[in-house]
């Protein structure tokens, strides 16, 4: 009998170093997407700011802090910019100009939040100067009060935010699931197939929930 049982386990330890591995191998080709799409965005804000299209910098570096993926440099200097962008335009009077761009900081910190919000420190400094340039609205000469932009709320809606967690891990899952059954040598007939149906099922759905989450949240 314990003869019979070490093949078996010895199949189960085969197949689970194979999902493992799968799963590890679509983790790192995800991060290096998202490593590489906010270098690439960075890189076109920097290209625009050098020429002077500060609105289209700004959009390209906050994109850049869209993509969040631990260990990556390209936030911490899209921050870095879109800060330098802000307190330049105050400092020239430019209050428009400053409050996109420190808004862009606030915001884009607020939707790659999830179960924790990275970078609070940026968030509490933007939010800061947002007050402070609401708080110097001037008044036109002739009595009005210069119109501003309607708020937005800021803060990600939790439910869609653990839709973006469950959506990825269901994803990776679901494809370790697809792909541990294809390699699978007993799989024979119409229930293979159906099998095989629902989990490429799963992948699609969780998929589809994943980035209904990143785009609502």
């Amino acid at each position: 009998m314990e003869g019979n049982s070490m093949p078996g386990k010895r199949r189960v330890s085969i197949v689970v170093l194979k999902a493992a591995s799968v799963a590890i191998l679509l983790l790192l080709v995800l991060w290096g997407r998202v490593f590489y799409g906010s270098m690439q965005d960075y890189k076109t804000g920097e290209t625009f700011l050098k020429e002077n299209q500060t609105i289209r910098a700004i959009t390209y570096f906050d994109r850049s802090l869209h993509w969040y993926a631990l260990l990556n440099p390209y936030m911490e200097r899209s921050v870095e910019r879109l800060w330098e962008i802000g307190e330049k335009a105050e400092k020239e009077g430019d209050r428009r100009m400053a409050r996109i761009a420190f808004e862009s900081i606030r915001n884009a910190c607020y939707g790659t939040s999830h179960f924790f919000t990275p970078r609070e420190e940026w968030i509490e400094k933007a939010e800061s100067r947002i007050k402070k340039l609401e708080g110097e609205k001037a008044h036109k000469t002739d009595g009005q009060v210069e119109v501003g932009h309607p708020k937005k709320n800021p803060h990600p809606r939790v439910g869609w935010s653990v839709s973006v967690v469950v959506g990825f891990l269901g994803w990776v899952a679901s494809s370790v699931g697809f792909i541990v059954f294809a390699f699978r040598k007993d799989r024979r007939g119409g229930s293979a197939f159906f099998k095989g149906v629902v989990w490429v099922c799963l992948i699609l759905a969780f998929a589809a929930l994943w980035v209904a989450g990143m785009v609502m949240a």
